[in-house]
């Protein structure tokens, strides 16, 4: 590589951000990719007529060299030409571009455009927050057009460089299909083993030259576009590469035992009560003792006061009686650093969480934030797991600890406190307070072990939070809100959503910042570092996380999870009853290419058994045995249940929506009518371990039929598309 070095240092010393395609070719030819024979020439052209003889064919392509045009095409910088002609052309492009480095003579590939798969667009770049990147795509003029008109993720591909396997990532690449002809009456146009030479080659590069391997350059962006198929050769048609010198990445991580000093807390501290009005102190102290934590093992810091609520006072953290695992800060922001140095300098605090806010989301609190940043790494030198949470924080809840510091009065919102034996544990981390008991107040049997609000993630981040819970044996569900990355939480991210994987857990995630208004929106709210959400969406999914692209999703992909971490997904077929035939209309619609789910009709034992239910209920003479299945209006709910039951058992079927319009006078869904399907529902999916949606599409006449369901452990919907939709993603 010392040769590629050469070339960076050349090209920085020269005042160029951006090799010339002379020099991108030097590096491509060093790596040992193929690249068509080519020659610079400076305005002498000194030997010209006789270099350009000596390449292929009787045409030839003049460039026009400079770091400062990268689209040269757009630019009037390149020409096709006889090479009879080339002397000619060579003079126009000086002429037309005085301040041009040269001319670069490329040999002509012969090769056949515009046919889909026989140009390849390959790049790389490097990511802050995942690293190095590896693209690959459809090339040529119309690639940008092809990008924006496919459907969303059909190309390009992208995968991160550091944990890449070529073979798999080309096997897996739309475009490549394309490249070797497999689609019906298609066409191959390179070698598959040359083009995964070339991804290799790529993502070697790209991972050498990047911040933090411990060279003095990195590239930020490398393409080839097109990368031309010609011959079962793939070549080289054009390079850029920008490169800059690396920069010092290096993080001051939170420690394992910091982040669980924050969320399973045996000590707690509080600064910011007042002792004559309620304030976010005094709100927050009342809750901690809702919550079961105990007083003797609370303290709040402040001079001059002996006691506030029954809780202990100390005038100083030096004076505290016992070290702390958590101080709760909700004390205005510009005494932030000042208390923040203090409980560091103490040694007697393990994690900050910080309910203050300004310090970062708010303009001109930049130095503010900074101030705050160093103190705590410099107070890790005393107390190596000192960590700070937030700031803009809205509080912690641990089950575990008994610990709600939720600044939310309890006439408010009930907090997550307790357990819910038919949903699985989870863990809730959000940047977003707001966010988490948002959902949390719909959603009262959620009973997460800990929940996190992070807030401007001044120090641990969700990436930290989430590799700690991946790991934590009390937790099978990551629910995860991330607004943006701190550098390399991306990577972090991948790497625990592929552990989670490797333990059968699940991994929720919503991703704010998705269109450029978003971004800006978030960084508003908890200075965000909003990173390309293609790109974020992309990489989740590879690793098998579940990414929400609404509110709605996250919500019912949190329940679905919630409902079935432990659940066999391996059949994908669901089987699909209703007693409204727009339901079993609307369902198959939403069956289509793309979806994870399969349908398949009732096999011949199943059928025998489901005509004997409906034989029995004399059903038989106007009900089809299908899938969707109508059982018509006519259809009781002992009937909606025993197909359903014999669908779920039969073996068939590995998973089942249960959509019954609660209007039909034939079904028991009001309180008064005392209603047992839901429970009876409720046992068999417990029994067949299968998930199980459950659709009421009705108004709140039906709310107490809807919170039997949801007693259950049941997902509930009120529509069947939804519940068609939220199933697919879930068996991805």
């Amino acid at each position: 590589m010392k040769f590629i070095d050469n070339i960076f240092k050349t090209a920085f010393d020269n005042g160029q951000t951006a090799l010339t395609e002379a020099q991108c070719y030097a590096v491509f030819d060093r790596i040992g990719l193929t690249v068509p024979k080519w020659q610079k020439f400076d305005k002498t052209a000194e030997n010209f007529d006789s270099i350009i003889s000596s390449f292929g064919g009787d045409k030839v392509v003049l460039k026009i060299l400079s770091s400062k045009i990268i689209h040269k095409t757009e630019a009037g910088g390149v020409k096709i030409v006889l090479k009879t002609d080339a002397k000619a052309a060579f003079e126009e492009l000086m002429e037309k571009f005085p301040n041009a480095e040269g001319v670069l003579a490329v040999e002509f590939i012969n090769y056949t455009p515009f046919a889909l798969g026989s140009e390849l667009m390959l790049g790389a770049r490097a990511d802050e927050s995942f690293g190095p990147l590896v693209v690959l795509g459809f090339g040529g003029s119309g690639a940008e057009f092809l990008t924006k008109n496919l459907k969303k993720g059909v190309s390009p591909s992208i995968a991160a460089a550091a944990d890449l396997q070529p073979a798999s990532f080309i096997a897996e690449n739309f475009a490549a299909k394309y490249s070797q002809g497999l689609v019906r009456g298609g066409k191959r146009h390179g070698d598959i083993n040359k083009l995964t030479k070339w991804v290799s080659a790529f993502s070697s590069l790209i991972n050498y030259f990047s911040d933090g391997a411990g060279n003095a350059w990195t590239i930020e962006e490398m393409e080839i576009n097109p990368l031309a198929a010609c011959g079962g050769e793939w070549f080289a048609l054009d390079g850029v590469i920008r490169f800059r010198q690396s920069k010092n990445v290096t993080r001051s991580f939170p420690s394992s035992k910091a982040i669980e000093s924050v969320v399973r807390p045996s000590t707690i501290g509080v600064i910011g009560v007042s002792e004559n009005k309620v304030n976010m102190g005094r709100i927050i102290l009342n809750n901690i003792a809702k919550a079961g934590m105990s007083k003797e093992n609370t303290v709040v810091i402040k001079e001059g006061v002996t006691e506030i609520d029954g809780v202990k006072c100390a005038p100083s953290f030096k004076d505290m009686p016992f070290k702390l695992d958590t101080l709760v800060v909700t004390v205005p922001a510009a005494f932030v650093p000042g208390v923040i140095k203090e409980a560091a300098a103490s040694g007697k605090v393990n994690a900050i969480v910080l309910i203050s806010g300004a310090i970062g989301e708010k303009e001109g609190s930049a130095d503010l934030k900074k101030e705050v940043e160093d103190i705590v790494i410099k107070g890790r030198e005393i107390n190596p797991d000192f960590a700070l949470n937030g700031g803009n924080s809205l509080g912690v809840v641990s089950n575990p600890s008994k610990v709600n510091t939720l600044f939310i009065p309890f006439e408010k919102l009930d907090p997550p406190l307790g357990v819910n034996e038919k949903l699985a544990p989870c863990a809730f981390i959000s940047q977003s307070g707001a966010f988490v008991i948002s959902i949390l107040s719909k959603h009262s049997g959620m009973k997460p072990v800990y929940c996190v609000t992070v807030g401007n993630q001044l120090d641990i981040t969700v990436a930290d939070y989430a590799a700690y819970a991946v790991e934590d044996k009390d937790v099978k569900v990551l629910l995860l809100y991330i607004e943006g990355f701190k550098p390399g939480d991306g990577a972090g991210l991948l790497r625990t959503i592929r552990r989670a994987k490797e333990l059968k857990k699940k991994v929720v995630i919503y991703k704010a910042g998705r269109t450029g208004a978003g971004q800006k929106a978030v960084m508003g709210h908890t200075a965000s570092i909003a990173g390309d959400y293609f790109i974020t969406e992309s990489l989740f999914n590879q690793e098998g996380a579940l990414v929400a692209s609404n509110f709605t999703d996250f919500e019912f992909l949190a329940q679905m999870c919630l409902a079935n971490a432990d659940s066999d997904t391996n059949n994908k077929s669901v089987f699909m009853i209703s007693n409204a035939g727009f339901e079993t209309s609307g369902m198959a619609d939403n069956i289509g290419e793309g979806s994870n789910i399969s349908v398949v009709y009732p096999n011949e034992k199943l059928s025998l058994e489901m005509k004997d239910i409906l034989k029995q209920n004399k059903l038989d003479a106007i009900v089809d045995i299908r899938n969707p299945f109508d059982v018509t209006p006519m259809a009781s709910d002992e009937v909606y249940f025993n197909l359903s039951k014999a669908a779920l058992k039969s073996g068939q079927y590995g998973a089942l929506v249960f959509s019954m319009l609660p209007l039909s006078p034939a079904v028991k869904t009001l309180k008064v009518e005392n209603p047992d399907v839901i429970s009876k529902l409720g046992a068999l999916k417990r029994e067949t371990n299968l998930p199980v949606a459950v659709v009421v599409s009705a108004g709140e006449k039906f709310d107490y039929y809807r919170s039997l369901a949801l007693q259950e452990g049941l997902v509930v919907f009120k529509e069947a598309d939804k519940a068609i939709n939220i199933l697919s993603q879930f068996f991805k």
